[in-house]
């Protein structure tokens, strides 16, 4: 498997917190409500009321409607980051393995999106530990250059978030693949050709 960098990985483990079971079911239930309804939208007593527990729970474990998108985040995250434990050592393997990630886990995908629809151009919650998530990615990519995997003409920063971008448009525009395609992104025809596609885009981004 890829190797990712020691020093990125101690960024994110530094903020990983051990987590009581209704504190994580509380959080989980965030995690859906601010997907679904985005920031503004999200009540404290809905998000109780999703875990199974009383409002005042809510505030007890996190002041605030903010305190509590933070931690939400930061769970969602570490999660996230177990991912690069098992990583395949090919960029093919890496792009279906990425698609198959973020298709089993939509609301990452809503929340993400919601996060971005009412961005202001601050930093962004969690963005130490975020930003850490996505260098350890883009290193994987500078370590298939170093291999002559992936042409080195290609900036690694710049090929992560397009390569991101092919990862995650089916599942954020259904529709969109709808009409493109005629197929639903999650039928098993869909996602043979689209595994197969990136594949192929994955050798062609090899060196000549």
């Amino acid at each position: 498997m890829l190797a990712v960098s020691e020093s990125a990985t101690n960024v994110i483990s530094a903020s990983q917190t051990k987590l009581t079971d209704t504190k994580r079911a509380l959080l989980e239930a965030a995690a859906i409500e601010f997907a679904e309804h985005g920031y503004d939208g999200v009540r404290m007593e809905h998000v109780a009321k999703r875990a199974g527990y009383n409002k005042s729970l809510v505030y007890r474990y996190f002041s605030d409607k903010r305190g509590l998108f933070t931690a939400m985040l930061r769970t969602v995250f570490e999660k996230r980051v177990t991912l690069l434990n098992s990583l395949p050592d090919s960029l093919d393997d890496l792009l279906v393995y990425w698609t198959r990630a973020q298709r089993s886990d939509p609301h990452f995908l809503r929340l993400i999106v919601r996060e971005a629809l009412q961005d202001d151009g601050k930093a962004p919650v969690e963005a130490e530990t975020r930003r850490a998530y996505y260098q350890q990615q883009i290193e994987i990519l500078d370590d298939l250059q170093a291999k002559e995997e992936v042409d080195p003409d290609f900036d690694p920063q710049m090929l992560f978030l397009a390569l991101l971008a092919i990862s995650v448009v089916p599942t954020i525009l259904p529709q969109i693949t709808r009409l493109v395609t005629g197929l639903d992104s999650t039928s098993q025809k869909f996602t043979k050709d689209w595994e197969a596609f990136q594949r192929l885009l994955a050798h062609r981004l090899a060196p000549s």
